[in-house]
């Protein structure tokens, strides 16, 4: 191992420390009083961005010292076992010795955080991007919750949550004081943040309808310019304080009483769970897009709305607005990621090296069976793969919209399914993540970006 311009002693890691002979650091992008959080290259994977999570022993007691280990390595199992696009993979976990410190190394986001992006949007966030974002939390708040024993988050907030700008997904990071929790478990240590946090944590009683008021307390926040951190004991006390509407009349009445439930008092008040307050915001959704509610129509299609949500044309370091064909930010100099150059489906479950389809980068391309005879010619024909026809001859279809995709069902006989779990309704479309698996009746496809 070897390291330039840093000291053992230091408390950041200078640009071009080498760690483990493989991390190559360029620049701090966050982090706090117990270590930071890096950008750095992987110089055995052709120097992909990583994030590179440190951790500097500097405690009063040995006591601290151990819970701050323990908490770090739990951050790293956990992280280790999950499996879910909204969660950032982890790459690698070591204690460099030289320095005495702990390294997380994972994926890197690259897009700012709803905290950011709320500064850029001027204080507010309008009601149809602050839907959408807490749809997809709801859908990894659903995930990690279904575990056994559940895991509770217990800290989210705008600043925990970041847009992937690859995959234009909503992110849960920083799962440093998540803790998995028995059903019947008391007493657990009260962590969170003031004024995102529900009274029943600081009695320890935590559960995952605490994380349905700390998501309900960000939406409050995003769409009122109103941080809960500055009455966090009182602020949803609504016969006392004002509500939503009050502070921003823009905010439909229908936000609004998502907004109220999801932050009431008692635990059993709010929604039972991330998923049943998941499809209501699904719910509310289309009815923006189809003008039922809120001030006028939004684009009806959800590939269509999701332009508005992206952070494609913004900085990923700054996170200023850029033109859309920039390479590099003109405020700070960063270079952008690329835009995606090619998708394909790949067909599980065969030998073929030729069973793949290249998707349209421009429009739609259909999913079935080829029948000539009614004028049907998918762009992914499944017919050699589906030999008990279980696939429609119009089953679904991938819509491109930018850099992102969106997969359809058509009204399919038996469905579509992505990640093994998630059965999509007729007609609304399902942003796609790359490695996502899509289940057509009984074939199995792959989604690859590159």
């Amino acid at each position: 191992m070897t390291a330039s311009g840093n000291t053992p002693t230091g408390i950041q890691l200078a640009p071009g420390t080498l760690l483990v002979d493989r991390y190559k650091i360029t620049k701090r992008i966050g982090g706090g009083g117990m270590g930071s959080v890096y950008l750095a290259e992987d110089q055995n994977l052709a120097n992909r961005p990583v994030a590179v999570k440190e951790m500097v022993e500097m405690f009063a007691d040995d006591g601290a010292r151990t819970k701050a280990i323990e908490d770090f390595k739990r951050e790293s199992e956990l992280l280790a076992r999950l499996d879910h696009p909204s969660i950032p993979t982890i790459y690698q976990y070591f204690f460099d010795t030289e320095r005495g410190r702990y390294y997380l190394v994972m994926k890197y986001i690259d897009g700012g955080d709803l905290a950011a992006r709320q500064r850029v949007m001027g204080g507010k966030v309008d009601e149809a991007t602050v839907t959408k974002w807490a749809i997809d939390t709801c859908d990894v708040l659903d995930y990690i919750h279904s575990q056994s024993p559940p895991i509770i988050y217990r800290d989210l907030k705008p600043a925990n949550l970041m847009i992937d700008a690859r995959t234009n997904r909503v992110m849960l990071v920083d799962f440093g004081i998540a803790r998995f929790v028995a059903p019947t478990q008391k007493g657990v240590t009260a962590i969170g943040t003031m004024g995102y946090a529900p009274p029943e944590l600081f009695a320890g009683n935590v559960q995952p309808q605490s994380d349905i008021y700390s998501l309900g307390a960000t939406m409050f926040h995003l769409l009122t310019g109103v941080d809960p951190q500055d009455n966090p004991l009182l602020i949803f006390d609504f016969a006392k304080n004002p509500k939503p509407r009050q502070i921003n009349p823009a905010i439909s009445v229908e936000m609004e009483e998502l907004i109220c439930i999801s932050v009431e008092h008692k635990p059993e008040n709010r929604f039972p769970t991330a998923r049943a307050f998941g499809q209501e915001l699904q719910s509310h959704l289309r009815q923006l897009q189809e003008g039922k509610i809120g001030g006028g129509a939004v684009p009806v299609n959800l590939y269509e709305t999701a332009q508005s949500f992206g952070p494609v044309n913004l900085c990923v370091n700054c996170v200023r607005e850029l033109a859309a064909d920039d390479v590099f930010c003109a405020y700070c100099g960063t270079r952008q990621p690329s835009k995606r150059t090619t998708a394909k489906l790949i067909v599980m479950g065969t030998s073929e090296m030729n069973a793949q389809f290249a998707l349209n980068l421009e429009g739609e391309s259909l999913i079935g069976r080829m029948d000539p005879n009614r004028g049907i010619r998918p762009e992914v024909d499944l017919s050699k793969y589906d030999p008990s026809a279980r696939v429609s001859r119009r089953h679904a279809r991938i819509l491109a919209q930018g850099t992102q995709f969106f997969i359809e069902d058509l009204g399919s006989a038996n469905g579509t399914v992505v990640n093994g779990s998630l059965k999509l309704p007729q007609g609304k479309p399902h942003m796609l993540v790359s490695g996502d698996e899509l289940k057509l009746g009984e074939t199995t496809l792959k989604f690859v970006v590159s």
